[in-house]
């Protein structure tokens, strides 16, 4: 299905796009629904072009030696996926997988994609994303060098709610692949910030009520 300028427009990656920029891509990308845990693609043949998340979420994922399931990066609405990969002399090839019941994406092949990079406007716009998931990876490493699990959750809220206290979190099973440890883990480092009341929650919608005694508990410090 052909995807229109205006849903382009939409995303920040085309923000500075000149019209005939704007123009290639819709004639160039494809709109796919995607059901939940359906692959791009697939591991012997993963997906190598450039996309765009119009509704729902993605995210890629690899195997580890030992057979575990692990999360690489997750993409959210309007957001872009694929475009580390397009320059780089060694690419690391990724599955991707959509992670909401209905998720809708955009899709450019990469031949066409690297026409779409001969614009200037977006070669900037890819530098400027490229660098921004580089430090939010490298974000994650520090928190995964945290010890113990408590502490390294601790901290991962301190890092997602930042300065606004309030947040949604992703599931505890999501969560646990990205802090390297089980959900269950997860689970129960959140009923016992709960429990002590350094986290409350509304619905979908977790607060931070004590963010010093959060810190302290990064420091492996307890209550």
């Amino acid at each position: 299905m052909a995807i229109s300028q205006i849903a382009l427009a939409s995303c920040r990656f085309f923000a500075s796009a000149p019209p005939a920029a704007l123009q290639f891509a819709a004639a160039h990308m494809e709109m796919r629904h995607l059901r939940k845990r359906e692959l791009l693609g697939d591991i012997q043949l993963p997906f190598t072009g450039f996309g765009i998340v119009l509704q729902g979420a993605m995210q890629a994922v690899d195997m580890t030696m030992d057979g575990k399931e692990v999360a690489l990066l997750s993409v959210q609405p309007y957001e872009t996926f694929g475009h580390i990969s397009l320059l780089a002399e060694q690419p690391l090839a990724l599955t991707w997988v959509a992670t909401s019941a209905s998720t809708t994406v955009a899709l450019m092949p990469e031949d066409r994609a690297l026409q779409l990079m001969q614009f200037p406007e977006l070669v900037l716009q890819l530098a400027r994303s490229t660098s921004q998931q580089v430090c939010d990876l490298l974000s994650w490493q520090k928190i995964q060098a945290i010890h113990p699990v408590s502490a390294r959750v601790c901290a991962w809220l301190l890092h997602h709610g930042r300065q606004q206290m309030e947040m949604q979190l992703p599931t505890h099973a999501e969560l646990a692949w990205r802090l390297n440890t089980t959900r269950e883990s997860v689970t129960r480092v959140l009923q016992k910030l709960l429990t002590d009341q350094v986290l409350q929650r509304d619905g979908d919608t977790w607060r931070i009520t004590s963010p010093e005694t959060l810190k302290d508990l990064t420091r492996g410090s307890e209550r």
